[in-house]
């Protein structure tokens, strides 16, 4: 008898891409926002001052520590928006969490 094992995937590559606009630099990560990405994410972060405007709408899945990364930025920056985006995942997990009665959520990267 031969056991077949589902392969284990890696984790999927979050890319952050930024702008500067107006108001605010708008940073739009895409990929999953996770345990595994969520240095990545950081790091994105990490030179920023504010004010800063993140758009979720490119992240399929949003976990515990990918909330946490969220919260850590928020600690740290004064004016720091996050908009969630369509996906039910990511609204679900803000939801599940109290991030979004910590973070300020808007529905638009309009101010």
């Amino acid at each position: 008898m031969t056991l077949h094992i589902p392969a284990v995937s890696t984790p999927e590559d979050l890319t952050v891409r930024a702008a500067r606009q107006a108001d605010a630099i708008h940073l739009a990560p895409v990929g999953d926002l996770d345990a595994a990405t969520a240095p990545v994410f950081a790091a994105a972060v990490a030179p920023l001052t504010g004010p800063v405007v993140v758009d979720l709408s490119g992240v399929a899945f949003l976990s515990c520590a990918g909330v946490r990364a969220l919260l850590d930025a928020h600690e740290r920056i004064p004016s720091f928006t996050v908009v969630p985006g369509p996906a039910h995942a990511v609204r679900r997990c803000l939801a599940v969490t109290g991030a979004d009665e910590i973070l300020c959520v808007r529905e638009t990267a309009a101010a």
